[in-house]
């Protein structure tokens, strides 16, 4: 690998499980189709063609390096992906077989986190330039509390077990306290809360995001009566109080911990 990044002048050298003479070892299926879905999604971000981005096992130019570390996300343990996705031209790479063993000591560090961690860096090197990483899957969180709402409001409605306004009530508080638990482990997961603050940040979520409901409701109301069609007040609204809510729960909810 060294001999390769000096004689060929590249910005890095991989270590490759996916070219001719290299091997993923005795992987387990399910770790090697996590493998490929990364590897897949790193093409999304990859500035340049290599067939296995997801390798731990690379040489890097100092200089290229250097660089390149105000433009590194720093998230996650795919250091490989962060470096060639950040690049701001095509890096020169090149690749060298490499036969993958089974682990002899310690423990693999892959759980939900890392995954995460993952996400979290393809999104910000796809939209990150323009919109917080963060806020991103605030919103993703909130699109799937929309369904769950739906789920649970429609069983409750269309049986006729409560009125409309009791459903509504009760979808709503399941799927704010989906949301909660879910943005607690997914976009503030470096701020999670446990014990005691779990239970006073929930209701610090339920306070911010009923008025961000009022703000929504307000706010589209007030584009309606000035002739802007419904969809568009809608819209307008529920953009509104995503922002309100995303901003207060940050500040309030998940505040970082000075210390």
């Amino acid at each position: 690998m060294l001999r390769k990044i000096s004689t060929e002048k590249l910005d890095v050298v991989i270590a490759s499980r996916r070219v001719a003479g290299g091997s993923m070892g005795e992987f387990a299926k399910e770790r090697v189709k996590l493998s490929d879905m990364g590897t897949k999604l790193s093409k999304l971000v990859c500035r340049c063609e290599v067939s296995d981005a997801m390798s731990g096992f690379f040489i890097v130019e100092a200089g290229f390096l250097r660089a390149l570390v105000p433009r590194l996300t720093g998230s996650g343990f795919k250091i490989l992906v962060d470096l060639l996705a950040s690049s701001p031209a095509p890096p020169r790479a090149g690749e060298v077989p490499y036969r993958f063993r089974n682990r002899q000591l310690g423990e693999s560090k892959l759980d939900v986190n890392v995954e995460l961690e993952y996400l979290f860096l393809v999104v910000d090197k796809l939209i990150g330039k323009w919109v917080p990483t963060r806020f991103v899957l605030f919103v993703m969180v909130g699109a799937l509390g929309v369904l769950v709402h739906l789920a649970v409001l429609t069983p409750l409605y269309l049986n006729h077990r409560h009125h409309f306004p009791q459903a509504q009530a009760i979808a709503t508080f399941v799927a704010m306290t989906f949301n909660f638990l879910l943005n607690n482990v997914v976009t503030f997961r470096d701020r999670k809360l446990r014990g005691r603050r779990l239970a006073t940040g929930l209701l610090k979520f339920y306070a911010a995001c009923s008025l961000g409901t009022v703000i929504n409701v307000a706010f589209a109301n007030l584009l309606m009566r000035q002739g802007i069609p419904w969809y568009l007040a809608g819209a307008s609204g529920t953009g509104i109080s995503s922002v309100w809510n995303y901003g207060v729960n940050t500040v309030l909810t998940w505040r970082r911990d000075r210390r």
